[in-house]
């Protein structure tokens, strides 16, 4: 497995002529991930309607989308919450590119479906779209963990059901929990500063623009050891269904022990 995948737009999975593109960093039952860019003046596909919600993480430039009858635009650092059946369609219309993480979830495709389903449509069925900035102010620390702070921008109580997505904030010479496990993927998209990631017995020094995959299971932990803060994204998929708590935590802490095979005897070795 890759644990750290960087965003390449030389080698999209889906280019235009207007300069438009995608690329797919991550395939799975609980979520796809998807990079990409618009550059100004190009749009992106045709009103359509997904039967997995979507979440658009705005990285660089502004958005312009419609979503249902309404047009919003997002700017960076904010998200765009589309539940799945609401039609939207979206189009730069700044003077830079305009870069963005999507997420679906839940992943996986029946047989036959598309990714995406074309519409004329633009009734949103009352449902619950919404964009939504970063703000300082919701910056709140996680318990047990000293100098992490998260704005929770995506989560349960906000309709999202199938993924999580959080605003991480890391100070020089801060980190988040010990080694430890989830029931559930993880992802950290990088966005300002360095990550340093152990996964298993690998450690890795991850820069902007890089996705960290985190399976459920997979032992892991981040801190920042650069000489400036670190921002990231971090999605959880699917989303746990309850806060996590002292009774029934999120991360399970573990440890890790190198197994050393004995070495063969002399007669061992001259007899094979």
């Amino acid at each position: 497995m890759q644990s750290v995948r960087p965003i390449d737009f030389d080698d999209s999975d889906l280019a235009w002529e207007s300069g438009y593109r995608g690329k797919l960093i991550y395939s799975g039952e609980g979520c796809f991930l998807i990079a990409t860019k618009v550059p100004s003046g190009a749009e992106g596909p045709a009103t359509h309607i997904h039967r997995s919600d979507q979440i658009y993480y705005v990285i660089e430039g502004e958005i312009t989308i419609r979503l249902g009858s309404e047009v919003m635009t997002a700017s960076p650092n904010s998200v765009i919450f589309i539940p799945a059946g609401v039609p939207h369609h979206n189009w730069n219309a700044g003077n830079v590119d305009e870069v963005h993480l999507e997420i679906l979830a839940p992943g996986g495709l029946p047989m036959g479906r598309p990714l995406a389903e074309p519409t004329d449509s633009t009734d949103a069925g009352g449902l619950p779209y919404y964009v939504r900035s970063t703000d300082e102010s919701r910056f709140t620390g996680i318990p047990g963990v000293e100098g992490m702070t998260v704005d929770r921008l995506v989560t349960r109580d906000s309709g999202s059901l199938h993924v999580g997505l959080y605003l991480a904030d890391i100070p020089v010479g801060a980190g988040g929990p010990a080694l430890h496990i989830h029931e559930f993927d993880q992802f950290y998209m990088v966005l300002e500063g360095t990550l340093s990631v152990e996964v298993g017995f690998e450690k890795y020094v991850v820069e902007p623009n890089h996705l960290v995959v985190l399976p459920a299971g997979v032992p892991h932990r981040q801190w920042n050891e650069g000489s400036v803060r670190e921002r990231h994204v971090a999605i959880l998929a699917p989303h746990p269904e309850a806060p996590s708590s002292p009774e029934k935590p999120w991360d399970t802490l573990v440890s890790l022990k190198r197994e050393l095979r004995p070495s063969r005897t002399r007669l061992e070795q001259k007899n094979r």
